[in-house]
């Protein structure tokens, strides 16, 4: 019989009484335990952080039994109980300072009544450090804490209570770095690292293991554990779709779990991870789609995104090193790049040592195709759909080279924008919606690809063609390929198998769609084939 799916199960006790499938993740616990003290994660929404905290929450209780079979309970741990403390910050509100004051005060009321003390005082760092200190004197205490960042991110809106918010949360975690004399474990967990909150500065400093290669695999899963632990689903499913005991058709639906929901990289090592969420509700209806990004893509990186049309043209295949990515240091100038890393929704596709740069891209299907559609529907406002029964057309004009018919269907969908959503936008924001039609049609697009003497604008390639755009706003398509010609573009090319095809295309504010375009076709050997302007 097959176990049953833990779908949207935070509790290990639940899981592992009610018969749930358990990817084993407590060897990582216990190595956490033996060799450290204080430790922060930075994970993507629903990807395990608070499972994980309630299953050292359960070790640290001293549940023993309860692990029977898994890792740990295999192990030399001593099972010593200890009194534990878990916030979770999520369940705080924080729309205004005050608010959030008050709900850690009553949470640490709450705390100190089940355990038999009285918490009591003016202030939160007060009542923190009564708490400690009284329970201390049982054993040393252990502190989680999920979602630490939830009262600044949930309100970058309103960067004065943002930062209001996050002072709060400094007063928080300093007078627990003071506390250290008393504690025992301490575990931090959020969706992004904001480097001025004080639990990442100090002499007590949190360990940070986000982007730790030993700890790469700790949350979400990995392709031997899919395999491991989800073999009951892949054979029925493959049954349900008439492929019963076909191993290579098990394969192809282990290819398409992969293609959807792999791909999530957090360290220099090559091993990615599965995004359990998504990865459970596949099983769980036997249809790929977008679980992970349907849930709840957050408000913060639409809102951060709105304001930047432009941001994100560069951010497939950009490089970062890790100090940019694991850090986001101002509340009101945010690195589009990081938040988008730290939320999951680009990771890490390769590095380069010589460099200790980290190549970013997208992690698979599922974010990709939904994010350009969120988009479109965020900065256009058109309908997703629209594009998607253009999509076709807008991929094979551009692969046979008509560029009058790909011309035509980009403008009708420029047409079908409101002209409030145009404004006053400069030739970044033109940019930044063709970048998301052709993203959006199924045509993989590089962009601000850095030469020796200059910077393409958009690359992406057909099979049988590499082809090159200069883009222009209220200029003209001779300007646009001029400059793509003079700077030599193409010679960023020149080893590829493939002929080139150079593009001017210029946008007007005026019609608010691609006025003119010019271009030209060379191949791989550079010699000029024909101009396909005429």
């Amino acid at each position: 019989m097959i176990k049953k799916l833990p779908i949207g199960i935070q509790s290990i006790r639940e899981i592992l009484e009610e018969g749930c499938i358990y990817v084993d993740k407590t060897g990582f616990a216990k190595d956490l335990i033996d060799n450290g003290k204080h430790y922060f994660m930075s994970r993507p929404r629903r990807f395990g952080k608070s499972l994980f905290l309630n299953t050292i929450e359960e070790i640290f209780k001293g549940n023993k039994e309860l692990f029977k079979g898994l890792k740990i309970y295999e192990s030399k741990y001593n099972w010593q109980k200890h009194p534990v403390l878990y916030f979770d910050f999520a369940q705080i509100l924080n729309t205004h300072p005050e608010q959030l004051e008050l709900g850690l005060k009553a949470e640490l009321q709450r705390m100190g009544k089940s355990h038999g003390i009285a918490v009591e005082g003016p202030s939160v760092q007060f009542q923190l450090k009564v708490l400690i200190e009284d329970l201390s004197q049982k054993s040393r205490v252990v502190v989680l804490v999920d979602e630490y960042d939830s009262a600044i991110i949930n309100n970058l809106k309103q960067p004065e209570i943002a930062e209001k918010n996050r002072n709060i949360m400094k007063g928080f975690f300093a007078t627990l770095k003071g506390l250290d004399r008393y504690l025992k474990f301490t575990f931090v967990t959020g969706v992004s690292k904001f480097s001025q909150v004080s639990l990442f500065s100090g002499p007590n400093n949190l360990t940070d293991i986000t982007m730790d290669s030993r700890y790469a695999a700790m949350m979400g899963y990995t392709e031997d554990e899919l395999k491991r632990n989800f073999t009951g689903y892949i054979q029925k499913i493959a049954k349900e779709r008439g492929e019963h005991e076909n191993i290579a058709k098990e394969e192809l639906i282990v290819k398409e779990v992969r293609d959807w929901y792999n791909g999530y990289r957090f360290s220099e090592e090559d091993l990615s991870v599965y995004n359990p969420y998504s990865t459970l509700l596949f099983f769980n209806t036997a249809k790929p789609k977008s679980y992970w990004y349907r849930s709840g893509t957050p408000s913060f990186l639409i809102d951060q995104i709105n304001n930047r049309p432009q941001s994100i043209i560069p951010l497939r295949g950009m490089s970062a090193i890790e100090s940019t990515l694991s850090d986001i240091s101002r509340v009101d100038r945010i690195n589009l790049a990081a938040l988008m890393f730290q939320t999951g929704y680009l990771t890490i596709k390769g590095y380069k040592p010589e460099e200790r740069s980290y190549q970013l891209d997208f992690p698979n299907r599922e974010v990709k195709d939904a994010f350009f559609s969120s988009l479109l529907q965020e900065f256009t406002e058109i309908d997703p759909v629209e594009i998607s029964r253009s999509a076709l057309g807008i991929k094979q004009s551009l692969e046979a080279l008509d560029i009058p018919k790909f011309v035509d269907i980009i403008n009708t969908h420029f047409a079908k924008m409101p002209y409030h959503v145009f404004g006053h936008a400069k030739e970044s924001f033109y940019q930044a919606v063709f970048f998301t039609f052709l993203e959006t049609a199924g045509i993989r697009t590089s962009s601000e690809i850095a030469t020796n003497i200059g910077r393409i604008d958009l690359m992406t390639e057909t099979p049988e063609v590499v082809c090159i755009f200069e883009l222009k706003l209220d200029k003209t398509a001779d300007i646009a390929l001029t400059q793509a010609e003079t700077k030599k573009y193409r010679e960023r090319f020149a080893y590829s198998t493939k002929n080139t095809a150079v593009f001017g295309i210029n946008f007007s504010s005026k019609t608010r769609n691609i006025s003119d375009w010019k271009g030209k076709i060379y191949s791989n050997n550079g010699n000029f084939v024909k101009d396909l302007s005429t």
